[in-house]
Order: structure tokens, then C-alpha cells, then sequence
């Protein structure tokens, strides 16, 4: 117990024994008391009221009230709360005024937005590529100084994890690419980088590729050519039909490797628009490419079907046949004897991913589908996961020599995923298996008529 509680206790208790023995000697002891307590509360509010007027006025240390007891306690604390505070608020605002200056000389343009898109800070970058002035613009939507309707898109959309390439606003000649980091209570962080040496050596690359690829068809048809006719000569020795038969070999693979090279540049100049393509019946497109695999394939696997026959997309047939079949493929190549290998194709619900909401329910907003083949294989460690859709990128390479891969088949599948506006998903375990799901947009997912559905 604190010295000022003991001795206001005791300044309490001695009061009452006097004024209970004055008004005994009196004979009025309960009325006096009743009195004196009156008066003791009163005092007591007046001495409150003088710390509150304090307080109000700023709680300054020198034109703090004269108090006794509790109350001296009080305004000892708080004072030191005050001081303390301050104290915390003068460190805050060195803190904030350090984050402001470093975040005013970073290279990317940085802008704070709230949730409905209102300017609350911009650094120096901002006014160089982004043409938007802290001072200026604050308090101005960033839609409406920033037209452009793929921005617009990419702003509602509210992905954290996306990232979208536009021309900058005050220089054509630049590309920006843009991201968005929400920071809490609504507000968000708006960063655009300058990326246009990186998507002119991206340019460069895709270039230099698609004219080797060209360049390469030629020679490559040729070699194939007279190595067929070379191997039906009769009087070929066999040593030189076996050196002929691996160049054949190695020649039909080079001829693969610069087909799927010439169909990823395809898929990357030129995009699908929104309603373009035919319907398309995954269901049957499935189940004929499992009834292939399944007669083809050195070793058996255990298939499990879950596709809804009446869900169909609409899209470009081969480039939709190409993702199924490299899908298929890698999961067929990567598991072993008698490893259960799972197809879904269904509509995602608009509650719950898992739940199917069936086939033409009128009246309902449609979701959109997904394509998920999934199998109980080597898996692949997590550090691998982010690079696996890249070119030529390979887990094991050596693994990859002997089955034949070319470390493109995951490439073409992101970008016709891509291409038809839904992205590739993966997840593995290593020694449990992997899961590669395609997601695709409502406005591409359909329903067949009964009579469209052939099985």
C-alpha cells in the first residue's frame, strides 16, 4: 500500500473520531457527521475540478494544483504519463520523418492509397514517372489522374500478389511495372518499378528464339528426311543403321523442342480475346487423352475421373488440348507403377472451392471452372515450386535427359492458362505428390445442352 493511501486513510479516520467526539459532546453526533462528511466531499470534488481545469490546460508541471494524499499521487502520475508520451510521440514523429526522407529517394515510385483509392502520400519517384505530386495531389483518386483501363482493371481487382506492365504516363518511351501491398486499415501501397530494360531483353530473347527456332526447322526437316530414307536402304550395315537411328532419334527431339518453342512464341503475341474461341468439351477432350495414356504407357496407373460432362470452355480446341495433354503427361511421367493419378474438371463454387454447384441451375451467377490433375508421385521440394512454369527449368536434370523433357510443357501450359485469362496453380509435398490446377474465368466457362453431351 502507497504512503499517500496510508495517509489519507489516517487523515480520514482521525477526522471522524474528532468530529464524532465534538458531536457527542455537542449531543447532535449524527447530524455533525452527516455534515463533516458533506463537507469532506465537497472538498474533495473542488480539489477534482482544480486537476481537471489542469489537465485541460495542458497539464503543465508549474501550474500544477497543490494537493495532498491521493491526489498529489495523481497528478504526479500523470504528469509522468504525459512526459513519458511526449517523449514517445517526439520519437514517432523522428521515426516517421526518417521512413518519409528514405522513402522519398527510393527508386520506385511509392504511393499510400486508402481503400477507395485516394492519393494520402507520394515520394520524389512518383512525380518523376507517375507525374503525381504528393503536396498536389493528395486527396485525389489515383483512378482518375491514371486512366488507363488495364490500371483501372488491376485497381479493383485488389490483388496483392499481381503485377501489371503499362507504358508511364509522362514518358512512352518507359514501362512501368506495377504491384500493390496492403499495409492495414484499408490503406495500401501502390509501387511501380521502371522495367523497361528488363521487357526489352525479354523482347531480345523472345527474338533471338523465335529466329533460331525458324532457322533451326529448316536443317533439322532436312536431317530427319534423309535419315528416313538412308534407314530404309536394305544394305545399311546395323552399326550404321543404330548411328542413324539416334540421329534420327535426337533430330526428332530437336524438331519437338523448336515446335514447343514456336508455340510458346505464338501464345505470347498473340492474345485471346475475352469471347473469342469455340466451345470446347472438356469432359470428352479428357477422357479420350486418359484412354490414350492409358494404352500407350509403359507402366499402369490407377485413373480416377471426376469431370461434369455438361461443363465446357470456350477457348482455342489446341492450345486447351496442349495444357490437358502436358498435364496429363507430366503426371504419367513422374509417378510410378500403379500410382493413382486424379482428373477434375468442375465449376468452382461461388462459397466453397471444393462444392460443385451442378449443371444450368437458372438464375444463378455462373463461377468459374478448374482443371486439376493431381497424383501421388515423387513430389517436389517448395524451392522449386516458383520456377517450375519458367523455360527449359529442369528439378532433375538428369532425370529429365533419360524420360525425354524438354522443360517446356509447364511454360506452354501457364501461358495458354494465360492466354484464356486463368492462371496455373501448383503445390507438392515431396514423397506425396503434386497438384496442378488450371483456373479458369467465369466468362469462358458454358453449359452443353443434353443433347451435346456425347457420353
Amino acid at each position: 500500500m502507497p504512503d499517500s493511501w496510508r495517509e489519507e486513510i489516517w487523515w480520514l479516520i482521525t477526522g471522524a473520531l474528532l468530529v464524532g467526539a465534538a458531536g457527542w459532546l455537542l449531543g447532535y453526533p449524527l447530524q455533525i457527521l452527516l455534515l463533516s462528511a458533506v463537507v469532506y466531499i465537497a472538498w474533495l470534488l473542488a480539489r477534482i475540478a482544480k486537476i481537471v481545469s489542469w489537465l485541460e490546460d495542458g497539464g503543465a508541471k508549474r501550474s500544477a494544483p497543490p494537493t495532498v494524499g491521493l491526489m498529489d499521487d495523481i497528478v504526479r502520475l500523470t504528469h509522468r504519463e504525459k512526459t513519458y508520451s511526449r517523449k514517445q510521440k517526439n520519437r514517432y514523429k523522428r521515426t516517421l520523418a526518417q521512413f518519409n526522407n528514405l522513402a522519398s529517394e527510393l527508386p520506385d515510385a511509392t504511393v499510400v492509397i486508402d481503400k477507395n483509392n485516394v492519393i494520402r502520400w507520394a515520394n520524389v519517384a512518383a512525380r518523376k514517372l507517375l507525374d503525381i505530386h504528393s503536396e498536389r495531389d493528395r486527396g485525389n483518386r489515383i483512378d482518375n489522374l491514371i486512366r488507363d483501363p488495364d490500371f483501372l482493371a488491376f485497381l479493383q481487382a485488389n490483388d496483392s500478389g499481381a503485377e501489371i506492365e503499362l507504358t508511364a504516363p509522362k514518358d512512352p518511351k518507359l514501362m512501368l511495372a506495377f504491384r500493390r501491398v496492403p499495409s492495414g486499415r484499408g490503406m495500401s501501397v501502390l509501387v511501380a518499378r521502371d522495367v523497361t530494360q528488363r521487357i526489352r531483353l525479354r523482347e531480345m530473347r523472345k527474338d533471338f528464339v523465335d529466329d533460331v527456332s525458324h532457322e533451326l526447322r529448316t536443317p533439322l526437316t532436312v536431317i530427319h528426311g534423309y535419315t528416313e530414307i538412308l534407314l530404309d536402304d536394305p544394305t545399311l550395315s546395323a552399326s550404321h543403321k543404330n548411328s542413324l537411328t539416334k540421329i534420327d532419334e535426337q533430330s526428332d527431339r530437336m524438331m519437338h523442342i523448336v515446335e514447343k518453342l514456336l508455340q510458346l512464341s505464338r501464345l505470347e503475341s498473340n492474345p485471346l480475346d475475352p469471347n473469342d474461341g469455340e466451345l470446347v468439351n472438356m469432359s470428352e477432350l479428357i477422357q479420350n487423352l486418359v484412354t490414350d495414356l492409358s494404352k500407350t504407357a509403359i507402366q499402369p496407373h490407377d485413373w480416377q475421373l471426376h469431370v461434369d460432362e455438361t461443363l465446357a470452355l470456350r477457348g482455342h480446341y489446341d492450345d486447351l488440348y496442349s495444357v490437358v495433354q502436358n498435364l496429363l503427361q507430366n503426371a504419367v511421367k513422374y509417378s510410378g507403377e500403379g500410382a493413382v493419378i486424379t482428373v477434375v474438371w468442375q465449376q468452382e463454387s461461388l462459397f466453397d472451392d471444393t462444392a460443385n454447384l451442378g449443371a444450368g441451375a437458372a438464375g444463378v451467377e455462373l463461377a468459374g471452372g478448374y482443371l486439376s490433375v493431381s497424383d501421388n508421385g515423387i513430389g517436389i521440394e517448395a524451392r522449386h515450386l516458383p520456377r517450375l512454369s519458367e523455360r527449359f527449368y529442369r528439378v532433375d536434370r538428369a532425370r529429365a535427359r533419360e524420360s525425354g523433357g524438354t522443360g517446356l510443357g509447364l511454360a506452354i501450359v501457364k501461358h495458354i492458362a494465360q492466354r484464356h485469362g486463368g492462371l496455373l496453380l501448383i503445390d507438392s509435398v515431396p514423397g506425396e505428390g503434386s497438384v496442378f490446377t488450371v483456373r479458369f474465368p467465369p466468362q469462358r466457362v458454358e453449359f452443353l445442352s443434353k443433347e451435346a453431351v456425347s457420353f
